[in-house]
């Protein structure tokens, strides 16, 4: 054999090969400094082709095929936005995805090695007790013992001995993969069993352990609570932040927070361009080098609160006879994480809070501020709670405040089919030339890609079998998309019933097919695993929180009741005493004397519809309090976790908002991936990776990586999962914080909506919707081989091993279905679209902003997403606006109009549909928002001035005008006065150094010299003595 390689001649080849200039330009654009290679060939030609094929040529090259796929034309679109028919898919709002969707969403791929990191360093500790490796094996006790003396490692002064501690209490939270090298089936405290054994065949080299190591890993957790890890953590964490980064000239000795494990990790060098150097005066970016003990402090204490915290997996995972104990351990937990840490004097969430700022300011880049976020969101949602503990306490208000009940917007809306919209904005932009766009662009070509040059297993298949593996794609997506059920469905299989697709018509309902044949119809009936899926792509839907009413999935009518405001009947009392009468009567609203009797029954028909929300009764007892400051006082204000939050949160709320609107404006698609401003991937990129150009859009093909392709196609995904993964962070955040404030009192959640509007919040959202959101949400940003706990129990099941990407487990089949989505993607956009109509309803000079930022024709493009939720909080948007765009746009748009009709609730005396109001009066909305901030100032200067004086409100700086003289009152006036000469003169009395120096000049100016008449004073003040 080698003699045969010997005798062959050697061919000298180019990297760039022909078909590269197709793709990256003309040859007059190529480097200078070309690299050469000698590679050995079997056939040589005298011809100025490389070889044979294009296949060969992008193996000898290690290049891929970018440009031609297949030589079948593609489906083009002239629409800048049109991605292809987005069907309906089955999607549920709910507080957060599958727990294993949410551990693996924690971790970057670029922390891979991490895992094996934390494995050795549990290993190594075990060893040094004299224990078995196996944590499952270990008895109770000497569980607990291994936890106690990690604690006490944690304690000690030496940076590597504290972070191997940290590494290995994070192996134990993440469920002891190393446990499952062998076994197939591990009984988990005796109270869960895997999976079959006839399920084995589609695995992935792992043997179905995902979720016996997520088992494990929530059990402990609580075990690991118990024995005090959480309080060790915040210290360990407070001790972290304390540490100022060091961000050092390029090229000079920095210090960075690695452990000796890791010592390769050095500080990146360079910048990605000399013109960033300097702009930057030459400070280098932060990498995950500088933020190796944050991230594995965030990491323990993440697994802790989202294992801890989630009910649905106590009631699975924990055994019947330990349910009480761990019952009691979550409470206390729960509750353990609203309290200061111990030697500090603030919660975990507020520390949290307080890493935003620096981070943004550039005081501490190294932050991994994505496992922040992602802390903070799962921390409001284990103290405030979640949608069903918003729907509680909102019944459960409204019930003690005597108030109708109403329905939930999120159950109505889960029981509605969408609605099939034409997104397309020509009418508003016909003169715009939109460049074409092909349906599927990057989904098969990712594939193909790290099929040529990671997989050896397609190394045997020629070009022509490959471009006839794409052209079946092709024909997949070119299928038209209204096919019918033929008459013998009795005789399909189901697999075949899941892909066909029932176009539904405007106006004649689809057929709903209930029979057991069809999966994806169970699935929506029966209870998902909160764990994790059944497959990567497959079913998407979480924990379903609770089933719509039987009411509401078979109303006749519109979907909701009708609402009327107090203010609608009097404004219409008033226009029909005018109409008849010709007169006014101010503040009445009740007498009807002298109406016809039409009208009459009219204004029956509107009390009956009346809506009092908690708000106005808010509002009102607000203005009560500032009214009659004597008679009127706030007694027993309940100390709600939301009220606690606020009243911590206060001082610097306008700070975290800042920040955290300028993390997901870092965040957005359209962002760079590296913003001059602040960099959001300190925990994604290494310093082998810094310099990447995948981060300037391009790829360079000079690399000496083994897998270049790999890396770099790894890196552009990793960087947008990680972006994507923020904005579904920071979204959660957003709409929590503004649903539990307003809640509690309508002036907190008034005063984070101002924040917010004034850091142009708006604008922002409105930037992040004016995108393919039918793209975004079928976004392929995922390697499931590589995320938790694939990934690691891959590793030590294989040899420690990692997996390979190839062509048969970088994506499934359900990704190129119409029906296909992203969890999180969805979940982000329902939430900014929540926090968009929070900010904008009943707001009539942010509502102009909708109107002058061009927000209709955004918004009518998103609504090609096939989702009831999604189309109902877009629909809003467009009602609340309809009446300001005018009567050409609701001629040309009847489809949106009559989907508003049948979706959004309607107030009865509300002529949006056909009112008229392009000129609006500007200085009205002014005015609103004038008295509107002049509301919020007074609430927080009467309830928290004593806490922060920097609230309180001197005399005049709250008043508005129209103010009657009871605003302005001086509360300092009506203090008491001491009228008691005994006490007055045993006062003492503190005198000024100047009152000393000058004391005998002030004697003899206003005493000596002064000319007295005692008998006129004595005369004046006879009455004095006899009174007292």
């Amino acid at each position: 054999m080698n003699t045969q390689e010997s005798e062959k001649p050697e061919l000298l080849r180019r990297v760039r090969p022909n078909f590269a200039d197709d793709v990256y330009g003309s040859r007059a654009l190529k480097l200078n400094n070309e690299h050469v290679e000698h590679v050995k060939n079997d056939i040589i030609e005298n011809r100025t082709d490389i070889c044979e094929s294009a296949l060969a040529q992008r193996r000898s090259a290690q290049l891929p095929k970018l440009k031609k796929i297949t030589n079948k034309p593609r489906p083009l679109s002239n629409d800048f936005s049109t991605r292809g028919e987005m069907n309906d898919f089955e999607f549920v709002y709910s507080d957060c995805d599958t727990h294993a969707a949410e551990l693996a969403e924690l971790y970057t791929y670029s922390e891979l090695e991490d895992w094996a990191l934390n494995m050795r360093a549990y290993r190594d500790f075990v060893e040094s007790r004299k224990l078995g490796h196996k944590w499952s094996e270990l008895m109770e006790n000497q569980q607990k013992d291994v936890l106690l003396s990690l604690l006490e490692e944690l304690e000690r002064v030496e940076p590597n001995i504290r972070l191997n501690a940290a590494r290995s209490i994070l192996y134990i939270l993440q469920g002891t993969y190393m446990d499952f090298v062998d076994e197939r089936d591990i009984i988990i405290d005796g109270s869960f069993k895997g999976h079959n054994e006839g399920e084995v065949d589609n695995d992935l080299g792992i043997g179905h352990c995902e979720e016996k190591c997520l088992t494990l890993g929530v059990l402990n957790a609580y075990k690991a609570y118990e024995v005090g890890t959480y309080q060790a953590l915040c210290k360990l964490l407070l001790t972290e932040t304390q540490d100022i980064w060091d961000g050092g000239p390029v090229g000079a000795g920095q210090y960075s927070r690695s452990s000796s494990v890791s010592n390769s990790r050095s500080a990146s060098n360079a910048d990605l361009s000399e013109s960033v150097v300097e702009r930057r005066n030459n400070r280098r970016s932060a990498t995950m080098a500088d933020n190796e003990a944050l991230r594995v402090t965030l990491s323990a204490l993440y697994h802790m609160v989202e294992s801890i915290r989630r009910s649905d997996l106590f009631e699975l995972v924990v055994p019947a006879d330990k349910k009480s104990r761990y019952a009691s351990l979550k409470k206390d937990f729960i509750a353990e994480i609203e309290e200061v840490i111990e030697d500090a004097d603030m919660s975990l969430i507020m520390v949290l809070l307080e890493m935003m700022p620096a981070f943004c300011h550039g005081s501490s880049p190294h932050f991994p501020m994505k496992k922040v976020l992602l802390l903070v969101w799962k921390i409001l949602l284990a103290i405030l709670g979640g949608w069903k503990e918003l729907r509680e306490g909102k019944a459960a208000k409204r019930a003690a405040a005597n108030l109708s009940s109403i329905e939930d917007t999120l159950l109505v809306a889960s029981a509605m089919k969408s609605s099939s919209i034409n997104g397309n904005d020509s009418e508003q932009n016909q003169g715009i030339v939109r460049p074409k766009r092909t349906l599927h662009p990057s989904a098969r070509l990712i594939c193909r890609q790290f099929a040529c040059t990671a997989s050896n297993s397609l190394e045997d298949k020629d070009d022509g079998e490959l471009d006839k593996m794409g052209s079946e794609y092709a024909e997949i997506d070119q299928m038209p998309i209204d096919l019918g059920l033929p008459n013998n469905s009795a005789t399909i299989d189901a697999n075949d019933l899941t892909d066909l697709v029932v176009e539904e018509l405007p106006q004649t309902p689809a057929p709903v097919f209930v029979t057991e044949e069809i999966p994806h119809m169970r699935s929506r009936l029966d209870r998902p695993n909160p764990l994790m899926r059944s497959s990567y792509t497959g079913d998407h839907t979480p924990v379903a929180s609770t089933p719509p009413p039987m009411d509401i999935l078979f109303r006749t009518s519109l979907p909701w009741n009708s609402k009327v405001r107090d203010e609608d009947i009097e404004t219409f009392l008033q226009c029909e005493r005018m109409k008849f009468f010709n007169y006014r009567l101010s503040n009445d609203s009740r007498t009807v004397f002298g109406l016809p009797l039409p009208i009459q029954k009219s204004i029956e028909a509107l009390r009956r519809h009346v809506y009092v929300s908690l708000g106005e009764l808010q509002a009102n007892r607000e203005k009560e309090l500032n009214r009659y400051m004597f008679s009127q006082r706030e007694d027993n204000i309940p100390m709600t976790s939301a009220e606690k939050l606020y009243r911590m949160m206060l001082p610097n709320l306008s700070q975290y908002i800042i920040a955290l609107l300028k993390v997901l404006l870092a965040a957005a698609p359209s962002s760079k991936a590296k913003s001059e401003a602040i960099n959001i991937l300190s925990d994604v990129l290494t310093p082998e990776t810094d310099n990447n150009e995948i981060l300037s859009n391009s790829l360079n093909f000079d690399s000496s990586l083994s897998n270049m392709l790999e890396q770099s196609v790894r890196i552009a995904i990793d960087v947008n999962r990680h972006k994507e993964i923020m904005v579904k962070a920071s979204s959660a955040i957003l709409i929590l914080l503004m649903k539990h404030f307003r809640l509690n009192h309508i002036y907190q959640f008034e005063y984070i909506g101002q924040h917010l509007v004034f850091a142009n919040c708006i604008p922002l959202i409105l930037k992040f919707m004016d995108q393919n959101m039918v793209r975004y949400i079928q976004s392929k940003h995922e390697l499931p081989p590589y995320n938790y706990p694939h990934a690691p129990l891959y590793y030590v099941r294989n040899h420690e091993e990692w997996p390979v990407l190839d062509i048969n487990n970088l994506e499934d089949s359900d990704s190129q279905s119409p029906s296909y989505y992203l969890w999180r993607n969805v979940f982000s956009a329902i939430n900014l679209l929540r926090v968009l109509n929070k900010l904008t309803k009943w707001k009539h000079a942010r509502t102009m902003m909708l109107v002058v930022f061009k927000s209709a024709p955004i918004l009518k493009r998103s609504l090609r997403v096939k989702l009831a939720v999604f189309q109902l909080y877009v629909l809003k948007l467009l009602k609340m606006q309809a009446r300001y765009l005018g009567r050409q746009w609701r001629r040309t748009n009847m489809e949106i109009m009559s989907a508003i009709y049948t979706k959004v609730r309607h107030r009865l005396n509300d002529d949006w549909a056909y009112a008229n109001e392009t000129r609006s009066k500007s200085w009205d909305f002014q005015n609103e928002e004038a008295a509107l901030k002049t509301a919020v100032e007074r609430f927080n200067s009467r309830r928290y001035a004593r806490l922060y004086s920097a609230f309180a409100l001197e005399v005049g700086e709250s008043s508005a005008p129209g103010d009657s003289y009871l605003d302005n009152v001086d509360m300092n006036e009506f203090e008491p006065m001491n009228n008691s000469f005994q006490s007055l003169l045993g006062t003492k009395v503190e005198l000024s150094d100047r009152f000393k120096r000058n004391y005998v000049r002030w004697v003899d100016d206003e005493v000596i010299k002064n000319h007295t008449n005692w008998d006129l004073l004595m005369a004046l003040t006879r009455g004095i003595i006899d009174f007292i």
